[in-house]
């Protein structure tokens, strides 16, 4: 996907890379949908451990957030992932959602972490 993008992407190509028969992968994921849903919640699950690490050493926070703030950035952005994924990105708007994201997060993150008083 990196090398030809997403509109490029197929299951005859992820199987022959993963070394499987279309088949076999057929068997874990009925579309090109749902093993894209997969690899994101995968990717998703790893980003959710170092987000929290980081954030928990982060010098520019007031205080560091709580998981629950963690998870619901984290489920934002995973939403709109899915609503891209499900559009069928072009390379321009993965681009361009990759900006909005990070503003997304950086701003939630910064109104979740300021001191209440």
């Amino acid at each position: 996907m990196l090398r030809h993008g997403a509109e490029r992407l197929t299951t005859t190509r992820v199987a022959d890379r993963a070394g499987v028969s279309v088949g076999t992968l057929y068997q874990y994921y009925p579309n090109k949908q749902s093993l894209l849903f997969a690899v994101l919640e995968h990717h998703m699950n790893n980003v959710a451990k170092a987000v929290e690490a980081m954030l928990q050493t982060a010098p520019d926070t007031r205080s560091p957030p709580d998981k629950f703030a963690i998870d619901i950035m984290l489920a934002a952005m995973a939403g709109a992932m899915r609503s891209l994924l499900e559009a069928g990105p072009t390379s321009a708007t993965v681009r361009k959602s990759r900006e909005q994201l990070v503003l997304l997060g950086q701003s939630y993150m910064m109104a979740a972490t300021a001191k209440r008083v």
